[in-house]
């Protein structure tokens, strides 16, 4: 379940059950604040109703889902998956299907999980592939038809990413080696 609080007089202001698995959930919410979009371990991909305490919509998009982000200007949400391993890429206001990215690396058949999905300035998702030691750029401008940017080698098993406030740097920390995969977004023709 998803629980609504109001943190000002310390009170439960209500519940909305019904969103699956939520071993490992994230949320990220709509510029307004109205709604909230749950990745849920399910697969499932569900957008809720914060005024209403309602489920909008839902979606069972993959296998295993481990988050994902919304556009800076609201209007997509991109998961990242571990089964299949890709990232998926709706509207934020109807949940339809708008792009389907596999990660697969070189020539292999193979997929690998997508995890540290962030939003990025200029209609881009950053995100790395964990079992390919990879870190790709989408460039969403045109939403179905994801233009994307690979780096190689980046690392071992790169995982949690962030990106610098200032949208510049994509940091994603290596869970297979002690250190940091850093890629500047300003200067992506560097590596």
């Amino acid at each position: 379940r998803l629980q609504v609080v109001d943190t000002t007089r310390q009170a439960s202001i209500g519940a909305v059950a019904g969103l699956g698995d939520l071993a490992h959930a994230s949320v990220v919410y709509s510029r307004d604040g109205r709604y909230a979009y749950v990745f849920g371990r399910d697969g499932g991909l569900t957008k809720v109703d914060l005024l209403r305490l309602r489920i909008e919509r839902r979606v069972i998009q993959s296998g295993n889902s481990i988050g994902g982000a919304i556009s800076q200007d609201g209007r997509l949400i991109a998961v990242s998956n571990y089964e299949p391993g890709g990232v998926k890429v709706f509207a934020a206001d109807t949940l339809e299907l708008l792009a389907d990215i596999p990660a697969g690396s070189g020539d292999s058949q193979r997929r690998s999980k997508v995890v540290g999905l962030v939003d990025a300035p200029g209609d881009r998702f950053v995100f790395s592939l964990y079992d390919a030691g990879e870190i790709w750029v989408a460039d969403m401008r045109d939403p179905r038809r994801p233009q994307v940017r690979k780096f190689t080698n980046v690392g071992k098993q790169p995982y949690d990413g962030t990106v610098t406030p200032d949208g510049r740097y994509y940091i994603a920390g290596l869970f297979g080696e002690d250190g940091l995969a850093l890629l500047d977004l300003w200067q992506t023709e560097k590596g």
